[in-house]
């Protein structure tokens, strides 16, 4: 219990250096299968681990990029929806300051001469965070950059490392085998899956709000993107096509819609698409699957989202392979 408490803090202390290593390494297992491809092609293997890491880093980059330039031209539209908005904010401050003069009736009245002083925007403060943040966010990215390529590498080597130090006997060296082979087969196979199905959604996301909402291809994309969370992010994606129509229309039957459409695709890939193509892949509990991905939100962040499935995955493989830790797979499976 020590000592799992004691990595679970330096996890936490040293998150900017860990994250961006967690996140590396599921990139790693999920393009090796391209890596392994140019290998059989007679391509050299630092070649090969070159171009993996440049095809993992540009598709990362261009969907941010394409999102980015999605927003910005949202951002730009935003006042167009000046009247709408004014309007709906007018509604809301007013319940606001309704209830805000009533709490003060309740509150005891001020001392006479007493001065409410209203600070100011921090500009200075705000200015030096958003440099900050940028810096450190292209930090991380350059350390995810580096371990992808250093991953797969040397991923091969290190592999025969850890089979010659930690298999002592055959029956152990045959149970690291089998572990690292369901590991690698099963984040790998995971993860493009998840790539191919969320694809296919934000496509169909997109095709359904195109003909009447505006900006359909930012829906479609964050629908995407935030299905790589399980269940939270799916809920936090209703908010934005709903909020649009809102803007857009200002009625509450087109928001209903919007609502509808998207509550009706992820059900429909939830309860069906994914049952069939995924299956029971990668054998984690619902229950376990849900609480570790706000664990690690709470551990590392947005990043502990995208990397909860692959990692609560990594702990029931290794735990499965230990025969001292077998009862924790089995709490941890389905």
């Amino acid at each position: 219990i020590l000592a799992i408490g004691a990595a679970l803090v330096f996890a936490y202390v040293v998150k900017e250096l860990i994250a961006p290593c967690v996140v590396a390494l599921v990139l790693a297992f999920t393009v090796h299968p391209l890596v392994a491809w140019l290998e059989r092609r007679k391509v050299p293997h630092v070649v090969a681990a070159i171009l993996g890491t440049l095809v993992a880093a540009g598709a990362v980059v261009l969907v941010f990029v394409v999102l980015y330039g999605r927003m910005q031209d949202l951002a730009s539209e935003l006042p167009s929806y000046q009247g709408r908005i004014r309007q709906a904010w007018s509604a809301v401050s007013a319940r606001v300051l309704h209830l805000r003069y009533q709490t003060q009736q309740l509150a005891p009245p001020h001392q006479p001469g007493t001065v409410r002083v209203e600070e100011n925007v921090p500009w200075t403060s705000v200015v030096v965070g958003t440099a900050a943040g940028a810096l450190a966010l292209a930090g991380a990215a350059t350390v995810a950059v580096f371990v992808l390529y250093f991953a797969l590498s040397e991923g091969p080597r290190f592999r025969r490392k850890f089979l010659s130090h930690a298999a002592r006997d055959p029956a152990t060296r045959e149970r690291a085998e089998a572990a690292l082979e369901e590991l690698h087969r099963d984040v790998s196979q995971y993860m493009w899956n998840r790539i191919l199905l969320n694809a296919v959604l934000g496509f169909v996301v997109w095709a359904c709000y195109a003909p009447w909402l505006e900006h359909a291809s930012i829906w479609g994309l964050t629908t995407a993107l935030l299905h790589f969370v399980p269940y939270v992010g799916p809920a936090i994606g209703l908010v934005f096509p709903v909020l649009m129509a809102l803007l857009q229309y200002g009625t509450l039957g087109h928001a209903l819609l919007a609502g509808g459409i998207y509550l009706g695709l992820v059900s429909l890939q939830g309860n069906v698409v994914d049952p069939i193509f995924l299956g029971h892949q990668l054998r984690l509990s619902p229950l376990v699957v849900f609480v570790g991905s706000l664990f690690f939100f709470w551990l590392w962040g947005p990043v502990g989202l995208f990397v909860a499935v692959p990692v609560l995955s990594t702990i029931r493989i290794a735990c499965k392979y230990v025969p001292r830790l077998g009862v924790i797979a089995d709490f941890l499976a389905e």
